[in-house]
């Protein structure tokens, strides 16, 4: 006989309710799982079961309530987890048949010749003629599905983000990833064109032989047309940073942080040195040249900080008309790139 560690479910100075899991063999040594719900108090000694009597010796109006709050179903499916896996060990299996948890219309409904049918076709390794087959069958079966998996991989992306842009955890090469394995949260230019990653970390220029005085942004990126092409720099903050300080410069007039300033500057400067001598470098250039990929005053984008912070009539104000007369970079908050991430996924109605 064998037990589980118990799992407290519910705790107080002097009682306590638990769980007990147990593994226990036969007379035919087969293995067998079960547990117990007991009520302790404690003594000096520590715990003991306390007495009175089971349920299963209860008679017909005397049967007990045992009620179970949400944290103490917590706790109690941790301890039949536990406890699985303590079977599992032992060759017992407890899974029946798998269930999946769903909104009715997101849950597709075929029957059971047609799931084992699907299955196979989608874990057999079958060769590229079954393909090109089924493809000159149904010619949108394999975009379509191709879509469907796209289009859940984003929506993945996009609950991340969102996660991420609460807890404000992450640093800037974490949010850098992140908008690398996600480039098409930036697929939508904000001026209603598509931009593509054209490289991250691009060194826009600034060095001697040594490589002293590097320029590196975040992406560089281009605009997407049948053509013509044009460079567009990116760089990315955190959205916790501030955009105000906590005086401000005048009545009515809040103080922008240097942090924010000195951003504004790195971009321009970027690409001002990207227009003037990155872009011009020979091998670039040929290769820019030889993509249709041009640099004539280089557009930026500057993401930072959250429209949170944005919480009185001045600073709404102040901001606002700081990034309409700016010429570049182009400001824009975490928030807003995130509702327009979330804009891209958005299920039709």
């Amino acid at each position: 006989m064998k037990f589980t560690p118990p799992i407290i479910l519910e705790e107080t100075q002097t009682t306590r309710r638990c769980f007990y899991g147990e593994l226990a063999s036969d007379d035919d040594g087969e293995w067998d799982v079960r547990g117990t719900i007991v009520v302790e108090r404690k003594g000096k000694d520590g715990w003991h079961q306390q007495d009175g009597a089971s349920l299963q010796k209860l008679k017909g109006g005397e049967i007990a309530k045992l009620p179970l709050r949400r944290e103490h179903l917590k706790h109690f499916i941790t301890g039949l987890q536990v406890l699985a896996d303590a079977a599992k060990l032992e060759g017992i299996d407890l899974h029946g048949a798998s269930l999946v948890v769903g909104k009715k219309e997101d849950v597709v409904n075929v029957g059971r010749e047609r799931k084992a049918l699907i299955e196979d076709l989608i874990s057999s390794n079958h060769s590229s003629e079954f393909w090109d087959s089924l493809s000159s069958l149904r010619p949108d079966l394999a975009s379509q599905l191709a879509e469907a998996e796209l289009l859940k991989r984003r929506r993945v992306a996009v609950a991340e983000f969102e996660q991420e842009l609460n807890a404000q955890k992450w640093t800037e090469p974490y949010w850098e990833k992140f908008f690398m394995a996600n480039e098409w949260i930036f697929g939508l230019g904000l001026r209603f064109q598509f931009l593509s990653v054209l490289q991250n970390q691009a060194n826009y220029g600034g060095t001697g032989f040594t490589r002293k005085g590097e320029q590196k942004g975040e992406f560089l990126m281009h605009t997407e047309a049948e053509d013509e092409r044009f460079t567009v720099l990116v760089e990315i903050k955190r959205p916790d940073t501030q955009f105000f300080g906590e005086r401000p410069y005048r009545s009515g007039v809040p103080g922008f942080t240097p942090e924010f300033m000195n951003a504004v500057s790195q971009v321009q400067v970027n690409s001002h040195t990207w227009e003037f001598e990155g872009s011009k470098r020979q091998q670039d250039s040929e290769q820019l040249a030889e993509d249709k990929i041009r640099t004539i005053s280089p557009r930026s984008i500057l993401v930072y900080g959250h429209t949170r912070e944005l919480n009185t009539l001045d600073k709404r104000r102040a901001f606002e008309l700081m990034r309409c007369n700016l010429r570049g970079p182009e400001i824009l908050t975490f928030d807003e790139l995130f509702a327009r991430a979330k804009f891209i996924v958005r299920k039709p109605e």
